[in-house]
């Protein structure tokens, strides 16, 4: 499947906005309207056809990074960090599953000696005469 030269640029701007998360909302939509503007300009200019002439110009922009880091470096600040992986809290879940087989056990026990005769065996049922 060929992707579209639309395509590409639309790619493009989306992996330059996902690294502009720790800037203004304004200010990131301005830069994006500027980039997306000197494409289309850059498109008409040179009469870009094919999509390997497209990713020649998105490549003169520069890598969605890079072009992220000099946007942070103009406003003066620091791209964010990726956060940290979190580590999970077994300890819930490992009381839940000791509380549970308690719970079972005991269960099984009372089921054990509820039905346990402690008369010996079980003695036979007598028959209940019925209307006849």
């Amino acid at each position: 499947m060929k992707i579209k030269n639309t395509d590409v640029v639309a790619e493009y701007l989306h992996e330059v906005d996902l690294r502009l998360t720790g800037l203004p909302v304004l200010q990131r939509r301005e830069l994006l309207a500027d980039l997306a503007a000197h494409i289309a300009t850059e498109r008409t200019e040179r009469n870009i056809q094919s999509e390997g002439e497209l990713i020649e110009v998105l490549e003169k922009l520069g890598s969605p990074e890079v072009v992220a880091n000099a946007a942070y470096e103009e406003a003066g600040t620091r791209p964010p960090r990726p956060a940290p992986p979190q580590k999970r809290n077994w300890i819930p879940y490992a009381v839940a599953a000791g509380v549970l087989v308690v719970v079972l056990l005991v269960c099984g026990f009372l089921a054990f000696f509820a039905t346990a005769s402690h008369d010996g065996p079980p003695r036979p049922m007598h028959a209940v005469p019925g209307p006849r």
